[in-house]
């Protein structure tokens, strides 16, 4: 999607010690949803980040 312009999820991702490839499942996913809208993109990325629901899925690796 290009540069972080709202808001700086990965730097989140980084403090939060996401995986980088639970990250990209993360963007894709969120990407399907709002694929014109930049703002909603990287809000809703940051929630998924924020909400360690990703945390479910890595455990299970």
């Amino acid at each position: 999607m290009g540069k972080i312009e709202y808001f700086d999820y990965k730097k989140v991702a980084k403090e939060m010690n996401v995986p980088r490839y639970i990250l990209k499942k993360i963007e894709r996913e969120v990407q399907k949803e709002f694929l014109n809208d930049k703002m909603m993109y990287e809000l809703h990325v940051l929630r998924a980040i924020r909400s360690k629901y990703w945390q479910k899925d890595y455990r299970l690796r």
